[in-house]
């Protein structure tokens, strides 16, 4: 375990999309400080990968399998925590995905399948979770959610992610609003291009980075949200 930044010494964060990428790296960064933490993701093999990898550092880690689109899959998952840490102190809400037709259709080529797909994962998933958060949390608590550059904004050919993260905003500005009489703070981050493998398969699909105008010439690492 390396050395405090902050003490979260027992205190216990459920992660969503944990297996890899921006969810991984949250979850070993807080693993690190001391904090009990409970992974969930659609991807099993990755999973347990995530787990392993998180034990050898010495951190307290569950791990569960869940379709953020299932409300019983999440609602069961956030019990199992409470159950089995006997509390709840913060969420970070960062399982996300981007359409295949992410920088190639425009809005009158969109199809269903891409649209809802994310919808219900980026926007109705993160709705899930915070409803059944919100319920077993303790006072004092936090949630962070994933946002994206692209909920400040609109960007050409990106409609359904565009949107999701928009309403990924306007959720967590209203939850907070809520919640503050609790002293629960809910507060979202919104980052740019990351290197991930999710970003990865994007430029795989259509050919090419796309047409994204940033102020440091590079990718963020996971590492770095």
């Amino acid at each position: 375990m390396t050395t405090p930044i902050f003490n979260l010494e027992n205190k216990v964060i459920a992660i969503t999309g944990g297996a890899s990428e921006i969810g991984y790296a949250t979850a070993e960064l807080l693993a690190s400080q001391g904090a009990k933490v409970a992974i969930m993701d659609v991807k099993r093999n990755q999973l347990m990968e995530a787990v392993e990898k998180l034990k050898k550092l010495g951190g307290q880690v569950m791990a569960t399998v869940v379709d953020v689109r299932d409300r019983k899959q999440v609602d069961d998952w956030i019990e199992k925590i409470v159950e089995t840490f006997g509390k709840l102190d913060g969420g970070a809400n960062l399982a996300g995905v981007i359409p295949k037709s992410i920088n190639i259709d425009r809005v009158e080529d969109l199809n269903d399948e891409d649209w809802k797909f994310v919808l219900d994962v980026n926007i109705a998933g993160v709705m899930q979770y915070m409803w059944a958060q919100i319920r077993n949390m303790n006072e004092k608590g936090s949630i962070v959610n994933a946002a994206s550059i692209a909920g400040l904004g609109g960007f050409p050919k990106n409609a359904a992610y565009t949107v999701s993260k928009h309403g990924v905003i306007g959720l967590t500005k209203t939850a907070a609003k809520e919640v503050g009489d609790r002293q629960i703070r809910v507060n979202c981050i919104a980052p740019g291009i990351i290197d991930t493998e999710m970003h990865r398969g994007s430029v795989r699909t259509r050919g090419n980075e796309g047409d994204y105008k940033i102020q440091i010439p590079r990718k963020g690492q996971p590492q770095e949200v």
